[in-house]
Protein backbone atom coordinates (compact mmCIF):
# COMPACT_ATOMS: atom_id res chain seq x y z
CA UNK A 1 0.00 0.00 0.00
CA UNK A 2 1.35 3.83 -0.36
CA UNK A 3 2.09 5.80 1.74
CA UNK A 4 -0.47 7.55 3.42
CA UNK A 5 1.49 10.98 3.81
CA UNK A 6 2.79 10.72 0.29
CA UNK A 7 0.12 13.19 -1.37
CA UNK A 8 1.20 15.99 2.13
CA UNK A 9 5.35 15.63 1.31
CA UNK A 10 4.57 19.22 0.11
CA UNK A 11 2.70 20.32 2.69
CA UNK A 12 4.53 22.56 5.51
CA UNK A 13 3.57 20.62 8.96
CA UNK A 14 2.21 22.85 11.63
CA UNK A 15 2.82 22.78 15.24
CA UNK A 16 0.59 19.94 16.16
CA UNK A 17 -3.35 20.47 16.86
CA UNK A 18 -5.69 17.80 17.56
CA UNK A 19 -5.56 16.05 13.89
CA UNK A 20 -1.43 15.10 13.74
CA UNK A 21 1.33 16.27 11.80
CA UNK A 22 -1.21 18.16 9.53
CA UNK A 23 -3.76 19.61 11.64
CA UNK A 24 -3.81 22.86 13.71
CA UNK A 25 -1.65 25.62 13.72
CA UNK A 26 -1.04 26.85 16.61
CA UNK A 27 2.56 28.85 17.05
CA UNK A 28 3.53 28.52 13.45
CA UNK A 29 3.32 31.78 11.43
CA UNK A 30 3.50 30.65 7.95
CA UNK A 31 3.26 33.27 5.34
CA UNK A 32 2.19 36.28 7.68
CA UNK A 33 5.83 37.83 7.14
CA UNK A 34 5.38 37.59 3.56
CA UNK A 35 2.25 38.61 3.14
CA UNK A 36 2.51 41.91 5.51
CA UNK A 37 5.86 42.89 3.67
CA UNK A 38 3.46 42.39 0.01
CA UNK A 39 0.65 44.87 1.91
CA UNK A 40 3.23 47.53 2.92
CA UNK A 41 4.41 48.01 -0.98
CA UNK A 42 0.79 48.27 -1.83
CA UNK A 43 -0.43 51.54 -0.08
CA UNK A 44 2.22 53.50 -1.35
CA UNK A 45 2.75 52.62 -4.62
CA UNK A 46 -1.29 53.24 -4.50
CA UNK A 47 -0.79 56.43 -3.20
CA UNK A 48 1.74 57.24 -6.13
CA UNK A 49 -0.58 56.17 -8.25
CA UNK A 50 -3.28 58.87 -7.41
CA UNK A 51 -0.17 61.61 -7.66
CA UNK A 52 0.49 60.61 -10.72
CA UNK A 53 -3.09 60.88 -12.32
CA UNK A 54 -3.78 64.22 -10.83
CA UNK A 55 -0.53 65.39 -12.42
CA UNK A 56 -2.04 63.81 -16.38
CA UNK A 57 -5.26 64.68 -15.65
CA UNK A 58 -5.04 68.44 -14.20
CA UNK A 59 -2.09 69.72 -16.43
CA UNK A 60 -4.21 73.45 -16.78
CA UNK A 61 -4.69 73.64 -12.61
CA UNK A 62 -0.85 73.64 -12.55
CA UNK A 63 -0.15 75.47 -15.37
CA UNK A 64 -2.66 78.34 -14.34
CA UNK A 65 0.30 78.99 -11.29
CA UNK A 66 2.49 79.89 -14.32
CA UNK A 67 0.40 82.48 -15.87
CA UNK A 68 1.67 85.08 -13.48
CA UNK A 69 5.64 84.26 -13.62
CA UNK A 70 6.26 87.59 -14.89
CA UNK A 71 8.51 85.96 -18.65
CA UNK A 72 6.20 84.51 -21.30
CA UNK A 73 9.33 82.16 -21.98
CA UNK A 74 8.90 80.50 -18.55
CA UNK A 75 5.46 80.53 -19.26
CA UNK A 76 6.03 78.24 -22.42
CA UNK A 77 8.35 76.04 -21.11
CA UNK A 78 6.58 75.45 -18.36
CA UNK A 79 3.48 74.64 -20.50
CA UNK A 80 5.54 72.42 -22.30
CA UNK A 81 7.51 70.67 -19.28
CA UNK A 82 4.11 69.83 -17.45
CA UNK A 83 2.15 68.46 -20.48
CA UNK A 84 5.85 66.00 -21.32
CA UNK A 85 5.53 65.48 -17.20
CA UNK A 86 1.57 64.38 -17.21
CA UNK A 87 2.08 62.33 -20.27
CA UNK A 88 4.87 60.66 -18.61
CA UNK A 89 3.13 60.52 -14.88
CA UNK A 90 0.24 58.60 -16.61
CA UNK A 91 2.18 56.03 -18.36
CA UNK A 92 3.81 55.47 -15.26
CA UNK A 93 0.22 54.77 -13.02
CA UNK A 94 -1.33 52.91 -15.66
CA UNK A 95 1.87 50.71 -15.23
CA UNK A 96 1.38 50.54 -11.76
CA UNK A 97 -1.92 49.49 -11.52
CA UNK A 98 -0.37 46.27 -13.42
CA UNK A 99 2.14 46.20 -10.50
CA UNK A 100 -0.69 46.17 -7.84
CA UNK A 101 -2.82 44.32 -9.70
CA UNK A 102 -0.01 41.61 -9.25
CA UNK A 103 0.80 41.98 -5.54
CA UNK A 104 -2.71 41.66 -5.07
CA UNK A 105 -2.36 38.58 -6.27
CA UNK A 106 0.54 37.39 -4.41
CA UNK A 107 -1.22 38.13 -1.52
CA UNK A 108 -4.05 35.84 -2.39
CA UNK A 109 -1.50 33.35 -3.39
CA UNK A 110 0.26 33.22 0.11
CA UNK A 111 -2.91 33.49 1.88
CA UNK A 112 -3.92 30.53 0.06
CA UNK A 113 -0.45 28.25 0.71
CA UNK A 114 -0.59 29.54 4.35
CA UNK A 115 -4.38 28.24 4.47
CA UNK A 116 -2.98 24.46 3.23
CA UNK A 117 -0.01 24.87 4.80
CA UNK A 118 2.45 24.94 1.27
CA UNK A 119 5.84 24.12 2.18
CA UNK A 120 8.49 27.10 0.63
CA UNK A 121 6.16 28.59 -1.85
CA UNK A 122 6.32 31.70 -3.34
CA UNK A 123 4.20 33.63 -6.20
CA UNK A 124 5.69 32.65 -9.31
CA UNK A 125 3.46 32.16 -12.61
CA UNK A 126 3.89 28.69 -12.02
CA UNK A 127 3.45 28.29 -8.67
CA UNK A 128 0.53 30.13 -8.49
CA UNK A 129 -1.14 27.87 -11.54
CA UNK A 130 -0.55 25.30 -8.98
CA UNK A 131 -2.71 26.30 -6.63
CA UNK A 132 -6.10 24.51 -6.41
CA UNK A 133 -9.01 26.35 -7.78
CA UNK A 134 -12.30 25.70 -6.60
CA UNK A 135 -14.22 22.77 -4.92
CA UNK A 136 -12.48 20.15 -8.01
CA UNK A 137 -9.15 21.83 -7.87
CA UNK A 138 -9.23 21.34 -3.96
CA UNK A 139 -10.70 17.81 -4.06
CA UNK A 140 -7.68 16.57 -6.67
CA UNK A 141 -5.35 18.15 -4.29
CA UNK A 142 -6.52 16.45 -1.29
CA UNK A 143 -6.66 12.98 -3.44
CA UNK A 144 -4.84 12.47 -6.19
CA UNK A 145 -1.84 14.75 -4.44
CA UNK A 146 -0.60 18.17 -4.19
CA UNK A 147 2.16 19.32 -6.99
CA UNK A 148 5.79 20.24 -6.49
CA UNK A 149 6.04 23.66 -5.89
CA UNK A 150 9.13 25.61 -7.73
CA UNK A 151 11.84 26.44 -5.62
CA UNK A 152 12.62 30.31 -5.19
CA UNK A 153 15.55 30.94 -7.01
CA UNK A 154 18.81 31.05 -5.21
CA UNK A 155 20.88 33.45 -7.31
CA UNK A 156 18.82 36.11 -9.24
CA UNK A 157 20.36 38.56 -11.50
CA UNK A 158 20.00 40.97 -8.66
CA UNK A 159 21.32 39.50 -6.49
CA UNK A 160 24.43 38.79 -8.85
CA UNK A 161 24.89 42.17 -9.54
CA UNK A 162 24.48 43.52 -6.23
CA UNK A 163 27.65 41.03 -5.57
CA UNK A 164 29.48 42.22 -8.25
CA UNK A 165 29.55 46.00 -6.63
CA UNK A 166 30.32 44.82 -3.43
CA UNK A 167 33.37 43.02 -4.67
CA UNK A 168 34.15 46.08 -6.23
CA UNK A 169 34.09 48.34 -3.25
CA UNK A 170 34.96 45.77 -0.52
CA UNK A 171 34.91 46.59 2.95
CA UNK A 172 35.80 50.20 2.91
CA UNK A 173 34.74 50.64 6.83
Amino acid sequence: MADPDARNVNRAPSEGGEHGKYGGNEGADGYKIEIASVKGLIAPLEESVVGARAARNHQEKLTAYLQHCGAPELLESGKGFLKEWGFGMGELADHADAVVERLYEAIAGYMLADLMRIKDFWPSDENMAKLPSGAAGKWSWDHVGAPEMEKRPEDTALSKFARTLQSEYGDES
